[in-house]
């Protein structure tokens, strides 16, 4: 009796699953394929995406996928370049940072966005490391007084383990290699001074692009949008790039974020650019974009506060050891 009980529910849920696919209510979905390819002479609307957890490019493929995931976010900033329906962008950025490749991922496809439209980015609770990698892309980036930004710079991490494996445990590993770096950061030996220093190249090498990629993103802003613009110079650029973290009130004072406010704020300011950018006096719509179905949601929910609510090992982790063996523009 138990297992057809069970079996009943978890058909209801099957079924509520693929209604959930259908079903779109308007101000989640807005526009289909055939509208965003029409002329549009009365719309006006401002997209609001978000980023929320580290940055990172494995995609959760199933139905309880966060849509404020990295990719995501990633697939919503390419699909917005070509909606001609969406005259601004908003991006909610809730992010330690992450990966290198994915965090410059989202700051090209920024840039190319912010060619066509206006682009907001509002920070959280936190918008580090890549997190502001990524709003630096932005045309503005709006945060709170005590929002923490900032941490700069790059970060490598492995697990050194072999003194547990040989000492310990009496277990020799025995690996059989092409080259001599072929298995550099691997925890089963002690990494060499040799390999440190070529590893530190390749930190440099990231770290220079995160500097190149402000100066291209912020400090060459070139825009006349008659909204608050604070300048970032080169030399403040170099002197707090070291990986510390600041509040927005320091980084607004700094440079490093033009505005202190919230999602209001960003929505004033865009309104304005987007009739600067458009030459259009129309009032503006704020809408989630690709925001999934209330079914869906409901049951995201279901499965988030289920996994909050299960402690696991790698939450008591570092980011950078469950990331590890890749550069990251990440804060810990």
């Amino acid at each position: 009796m138990k297992a057809s009980l069970i079996s009943k529910i978890i058909l209801v849920i099957c079924i509520l699953c693929l209604l959930s696919g259908f079903i779109r209510m308007d101000k989640y979905k807005p526009y289909s394929e055939t509208d965003r390819n029409k002329t549009i002479t009365n719309s006006n609307k401002i997209a609001v995406v978000e980023l929320d957890g580290t940055i990172a490019s494995a995609y959760e493929s199933s139905f309880f996928a966060r849509e404020a995931s990295a990719p995501a976010l990633l697939k919503s900033l390419v699909n917005l370049q070509t909606d001609n329906e969406i005259k601004g962008v908003i991006v909610k950025i809730n992010s330690p940072g992450g990966t290198v490749a994915m965090s410059q991922n989202i700051y090209n496809q920024i840039i190319k966005l912010r060619s066509k439209k206006p682009v907001i980015v509002v920070m959280d609770d936190v918008a580090a490391s890549g997190g502001y990698y990524i709003a630096s892309a932005a045309d503005r980036i709006i945060a709170q007084e005590g929002t923490l930004t900032g941490s700069i710079g790059v970060i490598f991490s492995v697990m050194d383990y072999h003194n547990l494996l040989t000492n310990k445990l009496s277990i020799k590993p025995v690996v059989i290699k092409s080259g001599q770096y072929k298995d550099i950061g691997s925890g089963l030996r002690e990494m060499t001074a040799d390999e440190k220093n070529l590893m530190q190249d390749i930190i440099n090498d990231s770290y220079q692009q995160f500097i190149d990629a402000i100066v291209n993103g912020r400090i060459a802003r070139n825009d006349n949008y008659a909204v608050e613009k604070t300048v970032l110079t080169n030399d403040n650029l170099l002197k707090y790039a070291d990986g510390r973290v600041f509040t927005g009130r320091i980084a607004k004072k700094l440079g490093f974020i033009d505005t202190l406010g919230d999602i209001d704020t960003a929505k004033n300011e865009i309104e304005i650019m987007c009739r600067e950018r458009f030459n259009n006096k129309l009032p503006v719509k704020l809408i989630e974009y690709n925001k999934k179905s209330p079914f869906s949601d409901y049951f995201s929910s279901l499965a988030e506060y289920n996994s909050k609510s299960n402690l696991k090992l790698t939450d008591f982790v570092p980011q950078s050891m469950i990331l590890s063996r890749k550069p990251l523009y990440l804060w810990e």
